[in-house]
């Protein structure tokens, strides 16, 4: 069989690879993971956890993969060598922008409209009709839509929410162009309400945060939330044996056309960083990650701004850099960015939104990063470490061990699996919370 992908067809594979062995006192189980983007290669906050999901599931059971992709079709060799089968469904951006704009004319999510797939919607369909799983694993809440015909054959489900996306809409219709800040403020309304309605759906919604987990449960108190943290990988982020620059050096890396990147370096590049660099004449600002957008574009035009664009390898970066900045004034969940960078023994300043995703991990202002609520206080805070060589180590050092305490993968999917086994043994509901269930279905549906 094979799938056209844009312009050209890339045959999809249905390879089955070598048997694995069950985890402990686990039965190896057959898994359908539906993902809103291709998770790979793993260079990014939503790959990069949806990869390691996969990776770690397919070590012990067997994983069915059908995944949207809204741009170029990566090599899928290493995803190929996880699942017994992987399928790709294309999303036109163009024609996912039309659909996005038109749906503020319904009541549904404008994200449900940009991940609408007729293609994936059929396939998921047959599949229900047609074979067996013993879970349905959903990635983001934006593909719980078709998880719905698993749902009507029985097959139970566990969504990984990672973040909950109505409050980062929330965020960008306070930080967003004048002109969009109502769209925002209503897709921020509709997804509440649509998260709010996949707590029946699922056995078990999932979290990256204990911060998440508590901001879905403050609207949808019934939910049956967990937290699964984000990890990071030690041995390939780890200190380099390179030299820092002779020159004070601040680093940033992300996707930046992702619109909290934008906002977060536009403002401090214009507005603090040249302050900055009043008290370090010589101060340089490295912006490294692809696509980066033309208001980014823009500041490597500033003295002492360095726009990147897409590199091969973040790490060299890091390794020279005095210190990493993380000052998004927009930010959900745990900023995989800064994990990286303290993995490399890069000191982190950020904003109280970052550090709120990294405090439950044992994080310390002052011992292992420092974090500031204001714009005055993040520039304090980096000229102070910029000019503290001792305070840079021990920064560096603290935040490393700690990072080794909380954020590793294996440990962290480990959790995640005994979850899925859990939700699999749930016992079945009674009659009413049966009713209910159909209630939130057609909820889901009208969606």
């Amino acid at each position: 069989m094979t799938l056209a992908f844009a312009d050209k067809a890339v045959p999809t594979n249905l390879r089955q690879h070598a048997p694995a062995r069950p985890a402990a006192g686990h039965e190896k189980l057959r898994l359908l993971y539906l993902c809103h983007r291709v998770p790979y290669p793993p260079d990014k906050g939503d790959k990069i956890r949806a990869f390691n999901e996969i990776r770690s599931l397919s070590k012990r059971h067997r994983v069915h993969l059908l995944t949207l992709a809204d741009s170029e079709v990566p090599d899928l060799s290493a995803l190929e060598q996880m699942c017994e089968r992987v399928e790709v469904f294309p999303v036109q951006r163009t024609g996912a922008y039309m659909r996005a704009a038109l749906g503020i004319f319904s009541s549904r999510p404008l994200t449900l409209a940009f991940f609408d797939s007729a293609e994936l919607r059929q396939r998921a369909e047959e599949l229900a009709r047609t074979e067996r799983f013993d879970l349905v694993v959903v990635y983001s809440s934006s593909m719980a839509p078709y998880a719905e015909p698993f749902a009507e054959a029985g097959t139970p489900a566990v969504l990984d929410m990672v973040d909950v996306d109505s409050s980062k809409w929330e965020q960008y219709s306070r930080y967003a162009p004048l002109p969009m800040r109502p769209v925002y403020a209503l897709e921020a309304r509709r997804l509440q309400e649509y998260e709010a309605s996949l707590v029946d759906r699922f056995e078990r919604i999932v979290l990256a945060t204990g911060n998440e987990t508590r901001i879905l449960k403050a609207f949808a108190p019934e939910a049956q939330a967990a937290t699964v943290p984000n990890g990071v990988d030690l041995d390939f982020f780890r200190p380099f044996d390179l030299p820092r620059s002779p020159h004070p050096t601040i680093v940033f890396t992300g996707q930046m056309d992702y619109f909290a990147n934008v906002d977060g370096m536009v403002h401090f590049s214009r507005n603090l960083f040249p302050r900055l660099r009043q008290r370090f004449p010589d101060l340089e600002l490295l912006i490294v990650g692809r696509s980066p957008a033309p208001a980014v574009r823009a500041l490597d035009e500033l003295p002492g701004v360095h726009v990147t664009g897409a590199v091969g390898d973040v790490r060299p970066f890091l390794a020279r850099a005095w210190a990493f900045v993380a000052p998004l004034r927009i930010a959900q969940g745990v900023q995989n960015k800064v994990l990286e960078a303290m993995a490399m023994n890069v000191p982190v300043v950020c904003t109280d939104r970052v550090f709120a995703g990294l405090s439950e991990g044992g994080f310390r202002h002052g011992r292992d990063l420092l974090a500031a609520s204001s714009d005055q206080g993040l520039e304090d805070s980096l000229a102070s470490l910029l000019g503290d060589a001792e305070a840079r180590a021990s920064l560096a050092e603290h935040a490393r061990r700690r990072l080794s305490l909380s954020y590793r993968w294996t440990a962290n999917m480990e959790r995640f699996e005994e979850i899925l086994v859990g939700a699999i043994r749930k016992p079945v509901p009674a009659r009413g919370a049966g009713e209910d269930r159909e209630e939130s279905k057609e909820r889901i549906r009208s969606a």
